[in-house]
This record gives C-alpha cells, structure tokens and sequence, in this order.
C-alpha cells in the first residue's frame, strides 16, 4: 500500500515537471493577449494623465485626483506583475513546488459533475485540477484555523474541521476561485488576499438574494463583486 502511494506520489511530481513546459506553450496566447491589453490600458493611462491632471487643479480636486491616480497606479502594476509571473509559467513552477511537501490527487468524478452542472463542461480543464491534502500543509492549516484555499489549478484541504474536501460547498466554492485563475490569472488570487487582509476577512458577504437583486438592478454584474463574494455567490447557488 504504501509502494503505491509512493508511485502515485512520483507520476503526480513528474506530471507537475512536465506542465510548466506544456502550458508555457498552450497558454501563451492568452497569457500574451491580457498582458497586452494591460499595456494599452497603460498606455492610455499616460496619455490622458496630464489632461486629467491639468483639470483637476482647475477644479481645485489636484489632491483627490492624485490620490486617485497612484491608486490606478498601483493597480496597473499589480496586475502587470501578476500577468508577467503568468507568462513565463510562474504558476506551473510554484505549483511544483508545493506539491513536494504533500499529497495531491485529481478531481473525483462527483466533484467534476457536481461543478460542470453550475459553470458548464468547458468552463476550465477539469483534469488539470489538483485537491492537495496532509504532508507540509496540515502545520500550515493548524496555523490558519483550517481554512481551505486556492493556489492557481490546486486547491488545499485541511483534513479536520468544516473546510474538509468532504464539504461539497466548500469544494465548489474553492473551485470558483479555480475558474476566477483559468480565465483571468494569478491576479484573482492576489485580489483575494488583499480584501481578505483589509477586512480582516469580513470580505464574503453579499447581501443574499435581496443584494443580488439590487445589484441587477443597478446594471451590476458577477465580475463586480470581489473575488470572495463571488466564490460565495456560487456557493449558495449550489447549496
């Protein structure tokens, strides 16, 4: 029993190998084309910053715009830093990584079957996605209250408490954050963190059906809801 494990320990390390290769050519596309349109996004930022600029003294709002201004900054940055980690397959070598210090498995078919019915059967590439649970991670979920989470195409189970791959919600909740990272990229996990760390993770709340009611009627939509409220939305459709 435990040569097996040690086996299946060794293909899942050297598929992780092989992946960072094969998706630095498969996802390259896509990884070029966000970067790309956050250069234009820049670009255009620059040429209609010294107009903004010049208009906001006129107003006498100078020290509101700037305020404004480096907050645009530091977002355009953050995501150019995030889009240029993707590119040269950052996610792929961390996951590797990672998963040296525990123990990874694929999606079972229920997991599948349960979130292909809530976003479709090509939302993401189901087979790509790894549950990692115990080696090196049960220390770091004794440190975080068992609190699972999302790093890229993998997903980390604690193996006490509600946050066990046993919870369906939980699964697909964390598989949400999997999709935010298959169609917009490592910039879904940092967004996370930082309402995670500004609101002292009072960051999932959404109102419920009366909030999204209000926000359709507002012309709001998913992607405008923060990273965790949007995990939480497609948890409670599911529940």
């Amino acid at each position: 029993m435990k040569f097996n494990k040690t086996i299946f320990w060794l293909k899942e390390r050297g598929r992780d190998a092989l992946f960072w290769p094969y998706n630095l050519v498969r996802d390259f596309p896509a990884r070029l084309r966000r970067l790309g349109q956050t250069g234009q996004a820049g670009a255009a930022g620059v040429i209609t910053l010294v107009p903004e600029g010049a208009r906001a003294v006129r107003r006498g709002t100078g020290r509101v715009w700037l305020g404004q201004a480096g907050r645009r900054l530091a977002a355009w940055l953050h995501r150019l830093v995030a889009q240029l980690f993707d590119l040269v397959g950052g996610p792929e070598i961390a996951q590797f990584f990672m998963h040296l210090f525990t123990h990874t498995t694929p999606l079972t078919t229920v997991e599948k079957e349960m979130m292909q019915a809530i976003l479709g059967e090509n939302a993401l590439r189901w087979q790509d996605v790894r549950v990692a649970e115990g080696g090196l991670y049960d220390w770091l979920f004794r440190h975080n209250g068992n609190l699972a989470f999302t790093t890229w195409y993998t997903i980390n189970f604690p193996r006490y408490g509600r946050h066990t791959r046993n919870s369906l919600p939980i699964v697909v909740h964390e598989l949400t954050h999997v999709y935010q990272y298959h169609h917009v990229g490592t910039r879904y996990m940092t967004e996370a963190i930082y309402m995670l760390v500004t609101t002292k993770r009072d960051c999932y709340q959404y109102g419920g059906p009366n909030g999204l009611r209000r926000a359709a009627a507002d012309g709001r939509t998913l992607s405008q809801f923060n990273r965790e409220q949007q995990a939480q939305i497609v948890q409670d459709y599911y529940t």
